[in-house]
């Protein structure tokens, strides 16, 4: 597969190290392997090129373009800056941005952008810059449920953006750290220029005539004496066994990998710590395989027939033979190592209760149980979608695989035109994010929702609202876990399987997962299977 969560989210070129095939990584509490074969130098060295091996070169480089896949992410990491980062214990801390501090009741905050910051261009970055991005993402359609609180964006002086609120957001600042805090030059953002022009380490120097993604070294990068690497180049190899490969050979410097299969293979290479070291992040915010029903038509407006396809479930054999054993069980729209985590966990596989629940089904209907389900194609899905319908079977439940492309089941769960979605999605850093995905009014059902399931439920509502208005983590914990509780009851979603992610380097890749914000603060290791450039250094 492709990359799971690329699949559907509804709310994811060979770096032959060239010239200088070296690269070296402080491992971080995140990485698996080490090699110590090589002896690393007192302090990292200059130059070199990393290549780094994709799916597919990216497509889209504009922040405000919608969603980026993860190799896109990556390579908008090389040339972006975000207003904040997450640091080492995964809290937003100031990046481009000096300080966020927000009033009494967090209906504004004011941004207060770091001064001596330029554009690979030259030009400055401004407030003014800071709020036309802000303004851009609000235009973004995949943005506009999340950004509908917000009501005015000012720019009292040079340095300062003040953003306004509808309603209190005490959480606004773990959006700055997403896509959405990236940072770009407008004529980037209006499709002026299509180089894509950051702040970043890198400067987006063009593609090759193989396909071949290159950015080179920022002479100008804020962060002094960074990048160390001369460049990176972003090699398309479509297939994830040939990505692994290319890695295991030495063909390039750096792949993320979820491809369960590909996953059971690098965990048996033979002397693999003087091959390639792995960087898995087990306690980080994982993608999460799930089904979406549609609450507002047959047959899952009734509770019966979501509680029927739940009980019937096996979650353990769709990990074992559909994942290869590589992830985890989902317990939740929230990974269980997350500190918002609250175990509401449905119970395990009960056939008897899920029979009973499709003959209650069946009496209050006076029709069989049976649906359609949406699956986008991908080796994986298709694997999963292919046991569940084995499972629900068992239990007289008569489920049907739809494979449609991408774009058209992304356009049915939008217009609420479906039964039930097998999709990849809840892999945000803090739930906050989720709460236009549960956004309405009872009995008011628009045509365009980002509310996939069109299940809305007033304790939910009240509880994101809630955890909106207090800066207090507890408070916070609390509301979340209503939330978990409610979705567990109700089934919305069925949550099956945690992705795992892996990143891949060479051994002489050096300081992979270790660097520091622009605040000074360690910053977070690995982010949704992406790693900062800037600090990474080749051992020769």
């Amino acid at each position: 597969m492709a990359r799971l969560t690329a699949v559907l989210v509804v709310s994811m070129a060979v770096l032959a190290v060239a010239g200088c095939s070296g690269s070296n990584a402080s491992p971080a509490a995140t990485t698996e392997s080490t090699d110590s074969a090589i002896t690393a130098p007192s302090g990292p060295i200059d130059g070199g090129t990393l290549d780094i091996a994709v799916a597919a070169a990216p497509s889209k480089w504009a922040p405000n373009s919608g969603p980026w896949t993860t190799d896109e992410l990556q390579a908008a990491r090389a040339v972006y800056d975000r207003l904040m980062v997450r640091d080492s214990n995964d809290q937003p801390v100031p990046e481009l941005l000096s300080k966020a501090s927000a009033n009494s009741n967090f209906t504004s905050w004011t941004l207060v952008v770091r001064e001596g910051v330029t554009f690979s261009d030259g030009s400055p970055l401004t407030s003014e810059i800071v709020a036309f991005n802000l303004r851009a993402q609000q235009a973004d359609p995949s943005n506009a449920d999340l950004l509908a609180s917000i009501s005015a964006i000012t720019t009292p002086d040079a340095q300062t953006v003040v953003v306004s609120m509808f309603t209190p957001w005490s959480t606004f600042p773990q959006l700055l750290t997403t896509r959405l805090g990236t940072i770009a030059a407008p004529a980037t953002l209006l499709g002026f220029d299509p180089r894509p022009i950051g702040t970043g380490p890198f400067v987006w120097f063009g593609v090759d005539e193989a396909g071949i993604t290159i950015v080179v070294k920022n002479p100008t990068y804020w962060k002094k004496g960074l990048p160390h690497l001369d460049g990176v180049r972003f090699l398309p190899i479509p297939e994830a066994a040939d990505r692994v490969t290319a890695a295991l050979e030495g063909k390039v410097g750096m792949v993320a990998i979820d491809e369960p299969r590909q996953l059971q293979r690098l965990e048996t290479v033979p002397n693999r710590e003087g091959k390639i070291t792995l960087h898995d992040d087990r306690n980080a915010e994982r993608p999460k395989v799930n089904i979406a029903f549609e609450t507002g038509r047959a047959p899952f407006d009734r509770i019966s027939a979501r509680r029927a396809v739940a009980l019937a479930t096996d979650r353990t054999e769709i990990l074992s033979k559909a994942f290869a054993g590589q992830g985890s069980i989902a317990r939740g729209m929230v990974s269980d190592t997350s500190p918002w985590f609250v175990d509401h966990s449905r119970s395990a596989r009960d056939l008897d209760r899920a029979r009973k629940q499709v003959e209650e089904y069946t009496k209050e209907t006076g029709v069989p149980l049976a649906f359609r389900l949406l699956v986008a194609p991908d080796t994986t899905l298709e694997r999963v979608a292919s046991l569940w319908r084995g499972q629900l079977e068992e239990v007289g439940i008569d489920m049907t695989i739809d494979l449609v492309d991408p774009q058209t089941l992304s356009l049915a769960a939008v217009l609420g035109q479906f039964q039930a979605i097998l999709q990849v999605g809840f892999d945000s850093s803090h739930p906050d994010a989720y709460e236009p995905l549960f956004r309405g009014i009872p009995a008011q059902q628009s045509v365009v929702s980002g509310n996939t399931t069109r299940y809305i439920s007033p304790l939910v509502t009240k509880s994101f609202a809630d955890a909106r208005t207090t800066a207090d983590v507890t408070r916070q914990v609390d509301d979340y876990g209503t939330i978990q509780e409610q979705v567990a009851i109700d089934i919305p979603y069925l949550f099956l399987v945690q992705v795992r992610e892996v990143v891949v380097t060479t051994p002489k890749l050096r300081d992979v997962t270790n660097w520091s914000s622009g605040s000074g603060a360690g910053g977070l290791g690995q982010d949704d299977a992406t790693v900062s450039l800037a600090q990474m250094w080749l051992a020769r």
